[in-house]
């Protein structure tokens, strides 16, 4: 008898998406890969769709979860240090944060806390030069 295998698609799988920071304890060791990646990964389907989530999107404010870290952290503000969100859409995994924080570490690291690597990945960065959403205080 013939074995049929079927593959596995990658619209069936969980991924994650939801708001992170990079801790470290300077700007110049997150460069240098000392670094860890925080955050609240909320499971996601494919389009992008919370699993099993009944809570607001207000909820899930970089603010608002910060409180849950922010003890075991120096008791810093949210926005101390850098950070940033995942977004998940149609097939597509959204990457938002500070263009400072663009070296492939970083990514790498988001890509794996967030189990987005079969997606399509973009990296959203906000201008630097202009101002950003994403700006941080970590120096």
């Amino acid at each position: 008898m013939k074995k049929v295998v079927y593959g596995v698609r990658k619209e069936d799988d969980v991924y994650y998406q939801g708001p992170f920071w990079l801790i470290a304890d300077t700007f110049k060791d997150i460069h240098r890969g000392k670094f860890e990646v925080i955050g609240e990964p909320l499971p996601c389907d494919y389009s992008g769709n919370y699993i099993g989530d009944t809570t607001s999107k207000s909820s899930k404010t970089h603010k608002r979860i910060w409180e849950n870290y922010r003890k075991d952290y120096n008791d810093v503000e949210y926005t101390y240090y850098p950070r940033g969100r995942v977004a998940v859409y149609e097939g597509t995994a959204f990457i938002h944060l500070n263009s400072k924080c663009n070296i492939p570490s970083v990514i790498d690291a988001i890509i794996d806390k967030y189990k987005i690597d079969k997606l399509e990945i973009e990296i959203d960065l906000n201008d630097v030069y202009q101002g950003s959403h994403y700006d941080f205080e970590l120096k």
